[in-house]
C-alpha cells in the first residue's frame, strides 16, 4: 500500500459561525489525522474564531472572493 502522506481538507467558509463547528468535529471525528484547512472568506462574524478554537488551521481573506477564489486560496 502505497503512503498518501497528509491529507487536508479545505473548507470554505462566509458566514458560517452558526455550522464551522459542527462541520470541523465531522471531520475530526471521521479521521482525526485529516489536517484541517477552513478559508474564512471575510466573513462578518465569529467563524474563523470557532474555526481556529477548534483547531483547525485558518486562513482569512481581506475580502469575499466567492467559493471558487475560496477553494483556491486553500
Amino acid at each position: 500500500m502505497t503512503d498518501l502522506g497528509r491529507v487536508v481538507a479545505v473548507v470554505p467558509a462566509f458566514n458560517e459561525a452558526g455550522a464551522i463547528g459542527r462541520v470541523v468535529e465531522e471531520i475530526r471525528a471521521f479521521d482525526p489525522a485529516i489536517d484541517v484547512v477552513v478559508v474564512d472568506d471575510a466573513s462578518a462574524d465569529e467563524t474563523a474564531v470557532i474555526a481556529a478554537g477548534l483547531g483547525a488551521t485558518v486562513l482569512r481573506l481581506p475580502y469575499n472572493v466567492g467559493i471558487g477564489g475560496a477553494v483556491q486560496a486553500g
